[in-house]
């Protein structure tokens, strides 16, 4: 209706999940590289989470544009099915024939069957499944068995999840641990900034031809307060305002048609001037009665012909010197006599649980995609990697020497011991740590040693796409690719930007560095989790 009105060739903001329209932010674009690393990874399963309407769906489609030729992908929907529904779905997805009474073992097998015939032929299959958060637990188990489907080589087939936080807690459930230890990497879609908003808004408009800004830099601003930076509700705002504004005849979109825009689609009611008004005069009485009270004569200033009698001033005493409060005594520890226990701590904080407890829990790490480090670091550098360590500390007053850091902040230091937590000053903890941290980073994909020049492989591949997110580039979809002068460059680069010695060999702080960078999902210090 309004499109003529602005010279647009379309509606700018429909709803729809048009990946012609897709807006890669930085975290957009994080994901992506996420999917595409999911879809050229060897099994297991990726999950990418995301509030509603902040383009999981349309950068899913994106990927689907994107897959290389050689990979074969099946995508559920409406995963609100029963099992053998799933499995049918799935057969359906890739091309595959079956009884129509065929049983789930009948699925499978040809599922597997086919699967095979990809390993065969050098293909690989992808199955993603959108709106996980409404599997049930069933159909979590079967998705589960179906990455038991492997060669010597290889695991036959990929899964992409794709799913509201609500999929996350499901997945802390202990009874789904086994399921939990199969994501080999986990990415959560976060709304946009303001800034972002603004040139979300510009980009969609610019796709559907519009020329000049249509949007006031005011009326952007109410968008992404209103939004929040929620895609799906920017576009409803975004589009019954270009309607009201054509409506009233004008051509640029005012922050007062977008409230009245976001009160049509969203229902939000505006706040009563009359409601407000009982506030304020109760406010106003509060400062005339304080200056009432404060012109009320006292004992100490008897009136004197209607005003206040003037008192001698007494000389003004020379302000004593401030002490320093004592350092406050360091409250009772009770830490784990073992670090194999601190590191079941630690590991829960990543999500993880072992059932296994004759096994060191870094022997098992590696299944889930984490391994252990252990380095020797000041609590400013703490503060840097902002990752939970366990830290060994030494004093008479400590039951049990490993408590697991889950915060640090500017002033304080959190531990905790299994169900025990205390809080340190700065100073406090630095009179008991002795300087050794032990922590769990994310290793790339077949990680096998530090990077270094002449190295090929799967991290290298990894290694490039992340270098490319870094550095503000699109992430090259070749494979392939092999540690050369270039690329040790660009490490070192990378290195020194961060804070660390510039080598150019891509060791686990390195790779503990760039998981910070490019916002992959982990448990931070600073309560903020990619």
């Amino acid at each position: 209706m309004y499109t003529d009105h602005f010279g647009l060739t379309e509606a700018p903001f429909s709803i729809a999940p048009n990946p012609q329209y897709l807006f890669m932010s930085r975290r957009h674009r994080d994901a992506l590289a996420h999917l595409l690393y999911g879809v050229q990874s060897d099994g297991g399963f990726i999950l990418l989470t995301g509030e509603v309407g902040t383009g999981k769906t349309t950068l899913c489609r994106c990927l689907l544009q994107q897959v290389p030729t050689d990979v074969d992908t099946a995508f559920v929907l409406n995963p609100r099915v029963t099992v053998t529904e799933l499995l049918a779905t799935v057969c359906d997805e890739f091309g595959m024939t079956y009884p129509a009474d065929a049983s789930v073992k009948t699925l499978v097998d040809q599922l597997n069957e086919y699967l095979l015939d990809c390993h065969a032929s050098n293909r690989k299959a992808v199955l993603i499944i959108d709106e996980a958060q409404n599997l049930s637990r069933d159909l979590l188990e079967q998705l589960r068995l179906l990455t038991n489907l492997e060669t010597n080589e290889r695991k036959l087939l990929q899964i992409i999840l794709l799913g509201q936080p609500e999929l996350l807690e499901m997945l802390e459930n202990r009874d789904l641990r086994q399921f939990s230890q199969r994501i080999t990497a986990r990415f959560h879609l976060e709304a946009l900034t303001q800034p972002e908003t603004e040139d979300y808004i510009a980009h969609r408009m610019s796709i559907a031809g519009g020329s000049g800004r249509v949007f006031s830099r005011a009326a952007m601003k109410k968008i992404f307060r209103i939004s929040k930076g929620i895609p799906r509700v920017i576009n409803l705002i975004c589009d019954r305002s270009l309607l009201g504004t054509y409506v009233e005849d004008r051509l640029e979109v005012t922050p007062a048609i977008v409230g009245k825009a976001a009160k049509e689609v969203l229902g939000l009611e505006q706040r009563s001037r009359r409601k407000s008004a009982p506030v304020l005069t109760a406010a106003a009485a509060v400062v005339l009665l304080a200056l009432v009270l404060l012109m009320q004569p006292t004992e100490e200033q008897p009136l004197t012909n209607g005003a206040p009698q003037q008192q001698s001033q007494a000389p003004i005493a020379e302000p004593k010197p401030s002490t320093r409060a004592p350092e406050k005594p360091i409250p009772p520890l009770r830490g784990h006599p073992f670090i194999v226990d601190a590191y079941h701590d630690l590991f829960a904080l990543w999500g993880s649980a072992f059932e296994d407890r004759e096994t060191h829990p870094c022997e098992l790490a590696e299944s889930i995609g984490l391994q252990c480090l252990t380095e020797f670091l000041s609590i400013a550098e703490l503060q840097t990697i902002d990752r939970p360590v366990i830290v060994e500390l030494t004093t008479s007053s400590v039951q049990g020497r490993y408590m697991t850091i889950s915060r640090l902040d500017e002033t304080e230091v959190v531990l905790f011991a299994a169900s025990e937590e205390v809080i340190l000053s700065h100073n406090q903890f630095n009179r008991l740590y002795n300087g050794e941290a032990h922590m769990v980073w994310r290793m790339p994909p077949d990680y096998q040693a530090p990077l270094k020049n002449g190295d090929t492989g799967a991290a290298v591949d990894w290694l490039v796409v992340q270098l490319s997110l870094i550095e503000g580039d699109i992430p090259p979809l070749d494979t392939g690719f092999t540690y050369n002068e270039i690329i040790e460059a660009r490490v070192r680069d990378f290195q020194m930007n961060v804070g660390l010695t510039p080598s150019g060999v891509v060791d686990p702080m390195t790779w503990i560095h760039i998981n910070s960078v490019e916002a992959i999902s982990i448990p931070t210090l600073s309560g903020i989790r990619g």
